[in-house]
């Protein structure tokens, strides 16, 4: 029977090869997308779904909320972990672990082996600094060693992959023992050798360091245990419940703890929440300096866009199918003749839409891995892989089988319903107007989509081009960001000396940074106190306002000193403040809640604790465009500085001068740094990156778009040829009676015209409303401009008469002699 089936539906093939050619290159795209997305999606879905009590894990964070304004962090201060333990019941284990950036280095018979730090914020950060109890939360089978020998001092446990690439192919037994230093002199002994997790994890640590290791170490430097006013995004608490116990109940204890420990402003309100371990690949507004996380919301736009896009090449076919019915009246009037059922017809039919699809699924497996490949930008590297797992082979399968029952169902039911007398005169008794409207209805269905991801593209583009070009407030081009090691001011010295060096500045970070520190400030105007928290900080030479282009409305720039005493601030930090006029802040006596330590740690001269305000500079982006601008202080300290920012001259200077003097600062930086990494980017590419998810989010939709489009002008194509076959006569007798060609192109395509019209008005809302809420997701942002739908309503028409002009001009152009003669 199957065998039967194959013939038939190759001779049909191989007789309709436009339709056939449509119906296959449609449903293999469609199919590809639904095998691409489902990789996705899959590897996202599966990050940390392994652990042991998973439902139990829990990560702490912080809502805090200053005047109306609620912001979410995933750090802690640095003290946090011990005071949970001991303060807060219905706790199985509690852990913290900081993430460290460090160079290591290994001393061996063969001289150093040396390996550099990650780069902050571009490679993952595999060091931590962790307690015992992190391996009662997170399970590992132990190679070498146990738990209870990590509670020492200067104590590391490696993973097995990082222990081969520090000492070789040694047995474990003889790594232990052996001395690992982090940073510049953190001397850890090997105490422990772990196998890592196969799975997809956020937890990619291989190098754990007892924090015992802390009192007395360099790791003091960056790690205070009576730190309560300093959060840190690298300090994170997880807490594992006991059984049976209810995570409302426990975080009912936190509003006690964190008045009983945490500094904070009188207006701010900080509430402890239990974030769940499955949370946390997902939520993008708990940032941290170690997991991979995926946007959920896009994650399921693209679960739609694959479902939309299999759903138009299956309407394709219906449409192509239920159109040439006539053209298979006769066999199956035949067919019936000789006894045969409707249920077996149906069989037949079903099964040719099966073979049809399995050539589709052939193409869409042999597209898989180049497609792939080319969207490597958007796609974890992990995706190619999955393509060989028996859940991808099921999933496989069972989307072949439901397009097959999608797309030839209801082709199956109309070519084998009708009476088999009026099937054998090439009737059928099956109503041609519900025929009719079925393909209008799939038209107007494929164009509505269509129509909605041309409208989005269009809006995302012109978001997309707003974020680029608005003037932030600063300077972002032609700067090079360095990371500093060593000797700071001599690297200062040297690369200022370059002729084409116009200014050299040392701070923190850069104007729009994914994170500034931040602390709380007071000011005493006329005998009442004000409090404004959240205040973001920025230490700096006096180069670093200059250098950036930061505009000066009001006072002076920064003076070189030793340590904190006065600050240049933004407009919205004096509004909030209470002076309207900027001139009216100058001079005036500020408190920051932070004055005690800066950047690296060291100690301010004791002496007052306030410091002036001495300038005003114009509010610039020190975030996204996602978030309103913050207040901001700005304070030069001679001492601050993990930057060096580099303001190169290029005027008149090409692309190899410019790798040329890039050349000449890395050749500078290792004379002062030998055998370190060299850490460098350009300030505007750093810009850019902050909108990587939405530049990602545009390329899904433009390619969705084009899919969609393609597939729908493939349908459209294959109903142009069906109807001007079908009506080679009435166009013949038109060009007789002195038709021109636009007349006939015009009857041909007015009824599809309608269509478009009709598909552009049910979009538009839809359009407009997922792209106004994906808008309101930026606090500063383009309107939703009334044009993108004209032009995105003209372009669909424009393809669709494109699409059906070309096989109708060329009906229109044939001889009309011959076309009448040939009915």
């Amino acid at each position: 029977m199957f065998k039967n089936y194959f013939k038939t539906a190759w001779r049909y093939m191989t007789r309709n090869k436009v339709s056939s050619v449509i119906n296959i290159l449609g449903l293999s795209l469609g199919i590809t997308s639904c095998l691409i997305i489902f990789l996705i999606t899959r590897h996202e879905m599966s990050f940390d779904t392994f652990h042991p009590d998973k439902e139990r894990i829990y990560r702490l964070v912080s809502e805090r909320e200053w005047k109306g304004d609620k912001t979410w962090r995933a750090g802690m201060v640095d003290p946090a972990g011990a005071t949970v333990r001991e303060d807060i019941t219905g706790l199985e284990a509690v852990s913290v672990f900081y993430n460290y950036y460090a160079k290591v280095r290994i001393k061996n018979d063969e001289g150093i082996k040396q390996f550099d730090a990650p780069r902050y914020g571009i490679d993952p950060v595999d060091i931590v600094i962790t307690d015992p109890f992190y391996f009662d939360i997170f399970k590992y089978d132990w190679v070498a060693g146990t738990p209870a020998s990590f509670s020492v001092p200067f104590a590391v446990v490696l993973t097995t992959d990082k222990a081969h690439k520090y000492f070789g192919n040694l047995p474990y037994e003889e790594m232990i023992g052996k001395e690992i230093t982090y940073g510049e002199a953190l001397h850890a002994v090997v105490t422990g050798i772990i196998k890592p997790w196969k799975q997809n994890t956020d937890f990619i640590f291989t190098d754990f360091i007892s924090t015992a290791s802390i009192p007395g170490s360099e790791l003091s430097n960056f790690i205070d245990m009576t730190a309560w006013g300093m959060w840190n995004s690298s300090t994170q608490v997880f807490v594992k419940l006991l059984k049976g116990a209810d995570p409302a109940t426990v975080e009912a204890q936190f509003p006690a703890w964190a008045d009983k420990y945490l500094l904070k402003g009188a207006d701010m309100q900080i509430r402890m929440v239990l974030q769940p371990l499955s949370d946390i690949h997902f939520n993008t507004d708990l940032k941290d300096d170690y997991s991979h996380q995926a946007h959920l919301p896009t994650l399921y736009g693209l679960m739609a866009i694959a479902v939309f896009i299999l759903l138009i090449a299956a309407f394709n076919f219906i449409n192509l199918s239920t159109a040439q019915s006539m053209q298979r009246s006769k066999e199956v009037g035949i067919r019936k003749v000789l006894g045969g059922k409707r249920s077996v017809l149906i069989g037949q039919f079903l099964g040719e839409t099966f073979i049809i699809t399995l050539f589709a699924a052939i193409i869409s497996l042999l597209v898989a891995y180049p497609l792939v490949g080319l969207f490597h930008s958007f796609m974890p590297p992990q995706i190619i892989w999955g393509l060989t797992r028996p859940v991808t082979w099921l999933f496989f399968v069972g989307v072949i089988a439901c397009t097959t029952l999608l797309a030839g169902l209801y082709p199956a039911k109309v070519l084998s319903g009708d009476m088999p007398v009026s099937l054998m005169k090439g009737a059928s008794t099956h109503k041609q107007s519900s025929k009719g409207m079925l393909r209008k209805f799939l038209i107007v269905f494929q164009f509505t989509i269509s129509l909605a991801f041309i409208i989005s593209t269009l809006i995302i583009t012109d978001q997309l081009h707003y974020m680029m070009n608005k003037d932030l407030g600063f300077d972002k081009d032609a700067i090079v960001n360095i990371k500093i090691k060593g000797n700071k001011e001599v690297l200062t010295e040297r690369i200022g000396q370059f002729p084409y060096v116009q200014m050299v500045s040392i701070h923190t970070a850069p104007p729009a940074a994914q994170g500034h520190p931040g602390t709380i400030f007071k000011y005493n105007a006329d005998g009442e106190e004000r409090e404004i928290a959240g205040v973001a900080l920025e230490f700096c030479d006096e180069n670093f306002i200059p250098l950036y282009g930061l505009r000066l409305v009001a006072g002076r720039n920064l003076l070189p000193s030793p340590y904190m005493k006065e600050f240049v601030i933004n407009e919205t930090f004096a509004r909030q403040l209470g002076f309207n006029n900027p001139q009216d802040a100058v001079g005036q006596p500020i408190i920051s809640g932070q004055w005690d330590r800066i950047p690296d740690n060291e100690l301010v001269p004791e002496g007052p604790r306030q410091a002036m305000i001495v300038g005003v500079v114009s509010d610039f982006h020190l975030t996204p465009l996602h978030e309103q601008i913050k207040p901001m202080g700005i304070s030069a300290t001679t001492r601050a500085g993990r930057i060096m920012s580099v303001k190169i001259a290029t005027t008149g200077k090409g692309v190899l001068d410019v790798k040329r003097i890039l050349a000449d600062m890395e050749k500078t930086w290792k004379d002062i740094n030998p055998g370190e990494r060299f850490e460098m980017a350009f300030y505007d590419d750093s810009v850019k990156a902050f909108y990587e998810k939405e530049q990602k989010m545009a390329q899904i939709i433009s390619t969705a778009m084009s899919m969609a489009i393609f597939i729908s002008c493939m349908g459209l194509f294959g109903l142009a040829v069906f109807t001007t076959k079908q009506r080679t006569k009435e166009i013949g007798i038109r060009k007789v009676l002195g038709a021109s060609i636009s007349n006939i192109l015009l009857i041909l395509s007015g009824g599809f015209l309608k269509l478009v019209v009709v598909a552009t008005v049910l979009a538009s809302p839809i359009a407009w409303y997922a792209m106004s809420r994906w808008l309101e997701g930026f606090a500063y942002h383009v309107p939703v401009r009334w044009w993108i739908f004209i032009l995105a309503g003209t372009l669909a028409a424009l393809i669709a008469v494109i699409t059906i002009g070309l096989q109708t001009i060329k009906a229109a152009r044939a001889n009309p002699v011959n076309a009448i003669k040939s009915e």
